[in-house]
């Protein structure tokens, strides 16, 4: 019986988005087929298909009533925000000239200043449309100084947990990361791989620079030890959490609202961990290079106009909406508007001061990191984890297994030496020594009396 109710709960949740557009199609600009000679526009994002869907239809209408004219919106999906990076440098490497894509958009913030610094994005004059936007929010910039990235939507980073299974399994509703470390929790926790969702690295890192590097990669080994499986997106552990095939994961807000109102009622609820995490934008940048840069200006104009900010929030059927998308404008005169986020982020306080160089410089070292030590070598950390936990979860034995492999400073370094393939190489294959020793030795060792 369980199995029909996830599957049909699961199913549920999957169809939800697209069921609003096939109940709104109407004669609109993005519905007219594209000429032949229609320029193309080219987009890497790691944004879901809703998402995607939403702009190409809202962008060509306002293309067609402000421009009277026809684009072609390619999307190229290659994974997560890792994933598309590393597709921006090979196709640099190639022609350093340009990459033959006009934009990246999405992922964060901290990939944009790695894109920076790496000399990836154009510097255009700032789009018309920024006017009026605030240069920061609860702490974080919304925009490039320099005009090389500018944030189109912001996002919250927080837990999404099943009420009724929490219940019935008698575990407390979570209300901070170290929640998600609890021993009660083994196997009932979710997460997405941090190398390929870019949502899923924030929450990593914004752990590790809420407590310290120290006691944050302790948390973020233990969460990780009580995760039952690691999903490929940031997006596969609400539809967990929502068929109740875990307990409790981590979230983005717009993936977590999709579900919450796809379940309906009380089932689920999403919190922010007060003090421990950030509101933070999601990016748009014009590539260097960019083949339709004129087009990709207009772009930008539009995601940071009141047109493009609207299909952020506004409910399907509205102005030819046909996803609901439960994102924050990045434009604070929305959210006085029928339909608008409850919630205004910039009248939320600062309460950490995240660090967006740190955290950019670091992205693949530290998603290395977590590879090796904590998802290729997931089932023995389970597996030492669980001996922990039998053993009456003694603070020695939780410090020893989780201890750091490497301190921050260390870290850092390596972020110096980390282009060079056979120091990487030669550093991962010594980490997944280490974490092997490390795990089998709890395994080995005798069981309480």
């Amino acid at each position: 019986m369980r199995s029909t109710v996830t599957g049909i709960l699961f199913f549920i949740v999957a169809a939800i988005p697209y069921v609003g557009m096939l109940g709104t199609r109407g004669d609109s600009a993005a519905d007219r087929p594209v000429p032949a000679n229609a320029p193309r526009l080219t987009l890497l994002s790691p944004h879901r298909r809703e998402v995607r869907l939403e702009y190409t239809r809202a962008f060509r209408e306002w293309l067609m009533t402000h421009y009277t004219q026809e684009v072609e919106v390619v999307w190229l999906d290659v994974g997560g925000t890792s994933k598309m990076l590393k597709e921006i440098e090979s196709r640099y490497a190639a022609n350093p000239a340009s990459c033959g894509v006009d934009l990246m958009f999405g992922g964060g913030i901290d990939p944009y200043l790695g894109a920076v610094r790496q000399g990836w994005l154009a510097r255009p004059d700032p789009p018309p449309s920024a006017a009026g936007i605030p240069a920061t929010v609860a702490g974080s910039p919304v925009s490039d100084p320099a005009g090389a990235w500018y944030g189109v939507a912001l996002s919250g980073f927080g837990i999404l947990y099943n009420r009724p299974l929490l219940a019935r399994l008698n575990l407390p509703e979570p209300r901070d990361w170290t929640d998600l470390g609890r021993p009660e929790f083994f196997s009932w926790v979710g997460s997405g791989d941090p190398r390929s969702s870019g949502s899923v690295h924030m929450c990593y890192e914004i752990i590790l620079q809420a407590y310290g590097f120290e006691a944050g990669w302790n948390l973020v080994a233990r969460l990780c030890a009580n995760v039952r499986s690691f999903g490929e997106s940031g997006g596969v552990v609400p539809r967990e959490v929502a068929a109740g095939d875990i307990a409790a994961g981590m979230a983005i807000d717009q993936y977590a609202q999709t579900v919450i109102e796809a379940v309906g009622g009380n089932r689920l609820a999403f919190v922010l961990p007060e003090a421990h995490t950030i509101i933070n934008p999601d990016a748009i940048g014009i590539l260097r290079g960019a083949p339709e840069e004129t087009l990709a200006r207009r772009f930008v104009d539009f995601a940071l106009s009141p047109d493009g900010q609207r299909i952020l929030f506004q409910p399907v059927g509205r102005n030819g909406q046909r996803a609901a998308l439960y994102r924050m404008p990045v434009r604070p005169d929305l959210y006085a508007e029928p339909g608008a986020p409850a919630a205004n982020p910039y009248l939320m306080p600062a309460t950490l001061a995240y660090d967006n160089d740190k955290g950019s410089r670091r992205w693949n070292v530290f998603n290395d990191l977590c590879g090796v030590w904590l998802i290729d070598a997931h089932q023995n950390l389970r597996n030492a984890w669980a001996s922990v936990i039998a053993r009456g979860s003694r603070p020695a034995d939780v410090a020893r297994l989780c201890a750091p492999p490497v301190t921050e400073a260390q870290l850092e370094a390596l972020t110096k030496e980390w282009k060079d393939p056979r120091r990487r190489q030669d550093v991962m294959r010594d980490w997944a020594a280490q974490a092997d020793a490390r795990y089998k030795s709890f395994e080995q060792e005798a069981p309480p009396p």
